[in-house]
Order: structure tokens, then sequence, then C-alpha cells
């Protein structure tokens, strides 16, 4: 599930993949009578996904409201009651009332500045265009300490956990040297790699396939034992 969940992803722009990790279940004994006590396992549960936060490639376009981030950080997106963060630089222009817009995501949440507010767009008068000039410079680029600790939602975007602490704004006064690039004129497509998603199809199918065959010996085996007079 998790490998098709990547693979339909591959063309989202600023989608982060995630590898399933597995654990093995609950062990008890065979014989509570001998001596080595000797203990037999019951398989293998998905134990967590871990988050993948590798550069996805840009992808050029011809919108001035596209926006690629190149190095680390997030876009912060005002949705209802809270506040969620995206590499997904795909904006647009909500227009509130005759005179003004807002800079918003691609599913309408409103993008944040580096103070956490809403990026206001606005022109001299009704007949002039709305004033972009610059609209690069304002948009909030955040932080976390620890970015594979965050909590993965819909529409390529992640909130925040006790485990990836709290967003910290970037591009503030205080702090001139910047660990990412905005790009204009661009996307970050995703940074699933589809080869090797198709490798670890074929070997998941294998290991579940030996998997199957293993346990078909082992209930033989035991037949065999319990036959035994």
């Amino acid at each position: 599930d998790n490998l098709a969940h990547n693979m339909a992803n591959v063309n989202t722009t600023g989608y982060k993949s995630t590898r399933t990790n597995f654990s093995d279940l609950l062990y008890t004994q065979m014989d509570v009578n001998a001596e080595e006590k000797p203990l037999t396992g019951h398989g293998v549960k998905a134990a967590g996904q871990d988050l993948l936060c590798t550069q996805g490639v840009m992808l050029p376009t011809s919108n001035e409201l596209d926006f690629a981030l190149m190095g680390d950080g997030f876009f912060a997106v005002e949705k209802d009651d809270h506040t969620e963060y995206t590499r997904s630089g795909e904006f647009h222009i909500s227009m509130e009332g005759k005179k003004n817009g807002y800079l918003v995501s691609s599913d309408g949440g409103y993008v944040l500045d580096a103070k956490g507010k809403r990026i206001k767009l606005t022109r001299k008068d009704k007949n002039s265009p709305l004033d972009v000039d610059g609209i690069k410079e304002k948009i909030g680029v955040y932080q976390f300490d620890n970015p594979y600790g965050l909590q993965q939602t819909e529409n390529s975007c992640f909130l925040e956990t006790d485990t990836s602490g709290e967003a910290k704004a970037s591009n503030t006064k205080k702090n001139k040297d910047l660990p990412y690039t905005i790009v204009q004129n661009a996307l970050e497509r995703s940074n699933v790699d589809l080869s090797q998603e198709m490798v670890d199809v074929i070997v998941t199918q294998k290991a579940f396939q030996f998997s199957a065959r293993m346990v078909q010996t082992a209930d033989t085996v035991e037949e065999i034992v319990n036959n035994l007079r």
C-alpha cells in the first residue's frame, strides 16, 4: 500500500515519499518442559513510516505565482483553525473585496509570511492590477529541528508534532544566512524515485511469496510431529 501510494504521487507537486518500517511480533515457548526453552516467532508487523525529505527536481513554469524551495524549509499555510506546512509552492490569488487579494495555496489556504500573517496584495485603484512585485520576499519559510517527525496530511501538507519540534521562521531580519533559496516560476516535483519503487514492489512480492511458503512448510512439519506415535 505504501509503495502504491508513492507511485501514485510521482507527479504530485511537493510530495515527499515515505518508507515502511517493520518489527517482529511476540515470541512464545515451543515446549515449556524443554531445558533450553526454544522460542517460536509469530511474524512481523508494520511498525511505522519514515518520511524522506530529499530534494525534488525543479520544474520550470510560466506562472509568476509558482515557487519552489531549494534547500531546507517549508511554506506555511493557514487552514481554518490551524497551520499546515508544505513544499508545494503552487499558489494563487484569492480576491476579497474589490481592491484587495491574498496569496493562497491550491486548496484555498492562506499563505503566511515570516511573522505568521496572511500575505495581502493591494492595488492603487479598481482599474489597476494587483501588485505582485517583491512577493517572493514576503513569503515565509519555516524550519523544524526534526522535519522527519512531521505528520503527513493531504495535499502534500504536514502538521507540526512533538517529535518535529515547533516551526521557526528562517527569513527574519536576525537571520541573514538562509538555508534555502526560493525559485520563482518553478515548482518542486515529487521526490519519488519510480525505478526504485518498482524494484521495491518486486522485492516485496517475492518476500511475501517466500514467507507464505515458509508458513506452509512449518505447518507441514508440525503436522508430522503431532502425528508421531
